[in-house]
């Protein structure tokens, strides 16, 4: 049963992706360049909770000791979250002459590998799964409200952007053709776990549903599933008395992807009562001494599956921003950023752009929410001549610093090159 709640409060070869729009659309590329093309990859953890210590070592499969475990229980509060994301791809973008008439449109396209991986779990739910069960004899933990989504796809996505100048409005809208190779959710409104006083038995009373894509086809040649997404981005530049200001907004993934018919539902209310085993004799220790409590039989009675369709809506991204141009060396942002559909908090985050000279400026980030509490994060912008250009930081970087005692991590790098 440990293995069981530890698998479930941690997968972490699963992850998410960002949008990546801002950097296509950024106006530092927006030269004479006739062609843009870039990489580029993003990776991000966070939680309210669990450590980058305890992360390491549960990733690495060394020994979870005392101390780590403990570490994190002092974190852990009544509901607690996680989530993790991952990105990474090509993209280009072709200057075009004019499109309706209209100056300074550019074409683009991007291809892109994508994991997103988001929970809410109680602290009930950490306590079982790496303390066990036995402090809770004679009691009731409650795991209510649990929730964990993963998904993985593939997304080959085109559009049009105009990022010309800081006077004008700028916009970009992308549209995503989507190939689904993977995905699980579960939410349980209702899990209760009973453990009897003299530990002779417990139970298990639920109330959830679970979906899982076709188990028999994975990897990232599999095709489970088909769906479309939205991206839009605009910026406006604002004229207030003193200071030039931008307002930006953008809405990421916007779409959904629709799963086969060889996905794996459950949709259960039911109380399951386990008393284990009885041996007598080790010696008559045989396949029939475990009768009907087999590894099928037990997965037919807990989780019925059934197999259909699945439509699953992807975790949509929604980010407002404020910027203020105090002078030519130094901007301001504030803003605030939501994920649909993953467990997330509302994140508040300002952040400071330092412009060393036209080649070469920094950034440095501080928020709070998301997955988890206070964020911190650096940034760079570097034009290395004939072409070059690079964006590169983290917008988690506390995890670095104390493994300890925070839990953020995170790392993005794109890289791109123009051509006249």
């Amino acid at each position: 049963m440990k293995k069981f709640f530890i698998l479930l409060l941690i997968l972490l070869n699963i992850l998410k992706t960002e949008a990546q729009l801002p950097t296509i659309f950024a106006k530092e590329t927006a030269d004479s360049s006739s062609i843009h093309i870039g990489i580029i990859g993003d990776i991000d953890f966070n939680s309210s909770a669990l450590t980058t210590r305890f992360i390491s070592k549960f990733y690495t499969g060394s020994y979870i000791d005392q101390d780590t475990k403990d570490g994190v229980l002092n974190r852990t509060k009544n509901v607690n979250r996680v989530g993790a994301d991952v990105n990474y791809g090509v993209f280009a973008s072709i200057k075009a002459d004019s499109l309706f008439h209209k100056k300074g449109i550019n074409y683009f396209f991007s291809i892109r590998d994508r994991e997103h991986f988001d929970a809410k779990y109680s602290d009930d739910f950490y306590k079982v799964g790496f303390y066990g069960n036995s402090q809770y004899a004679g009691r009731t933990a409650y795991f209510n409200d649990f929730n964990l989504n993963f998904i993985r796809y593939q997304q080959l996505q085109i559009g049009i952007y105009k990022a010309k100048s800081d006077t004008t409005i700028n916009f970009g809208i992308g549209v995503s053709f989507l190939k689904g190779e993977q995905f699980a959710s579960i939410a349980a409104r209702k899990a209760e776990l009973y453990t009897s006083a003299d530990g002779q038995y417990i139970n298990f009373n639920t109330s959830m549903q679970v979906a899982q894509s076709d188990t028999a086809h994975k990897g990232i040649g599999a095709l489970n599933g088909y769906g479309a997404s939205v991206d839009i981005y605009l910026e406006a530049p604002l004229k207030t008395r003193f200071r030039k200001c931008k307002f930006r907004f953008s809405v990421s993934d916007l779409g959904a992807i629709r799963f086969n018919k060889q996905t794996l539902y459950l949709n259960q209310d039911s109380l399951f009562h386990y008393t284990g085993f009885q041996i007598h004799n080790i010696n008559d220790l045989k396949d029939s001494t475990f009768g009907h409590t087999n590894k099928d039989s037990l997965q037919k009675s807990i989780a019925p599956f059934k197999k259909k369709a699945f439509n699953v809506t992807l975790p949509a991204t929604l980010d407002v921003s404020f910027e203020t141009e105090f002078n030519k060396y130094f901007h301001l942002k504030e803003g605030v950023k939501y994920i649909y559909n993953a467990n997330y908090n509302i994140l508040y985050y300002v952040k400071g752009n330092f412009i060393i000279n036209k080649k070469f400026s920094l950034n440095a980030t501080f928020g709070y929410g998301g997955y988890g509490n206070f964020n911190y994060g650096i940034g760079m912008f570097a034009n290395f001549g004939k072409g070059f250009m690079m964006f590169a930081g983290s917008n988690n970087i506390e995890g670095y610093v104390a493994q300890k005692s925070s839990s953020g991590l995170g790392a993005y790098i794109s890289l791109i090159k123009a051509f006249k």
